[in-house]
């Protein structure tokens, strides 16, 4: 019975350290971005035309192409140019 009862207080602790993101709490995502397609191309040319593409989390990163940005499907827009 006490391993029960230690179980069920590590089960409790572990589930409270859980954080919920709040409601309000979107990315703002910045006017110039390009939104990326809903259906995303599985190939890409290999064209070096780079970009600067967000992620959900609202990273910015540099791709080769607005294609190879927008292939990952974390990606939300992207704009013209390397990232800075």
């Amino acid at each position: 019975m006490r391993v029960i009862s230690i179980l069920s207080v590590i089960v409790v602790f572990l589930t409270a350290c859980q954080t919920v993101p709040e409601a309000g709490s979107k990315i703002v995502k910045p006017g110039n971005l390009i939104d990326c397609p809903i259906e995303r191309s599985p190939m890409c040319t290999m064209i070096y035309k780079p970009v600067c593409a967000m992620d959900e989390a609202g990273k910015f990163a540099t791709y080769s192409s607005d294609c190879t940005a927008c292939s990952h499907a974390e990606m939300i827009g992207y704009q013209e140019g390397a990232c800075p």
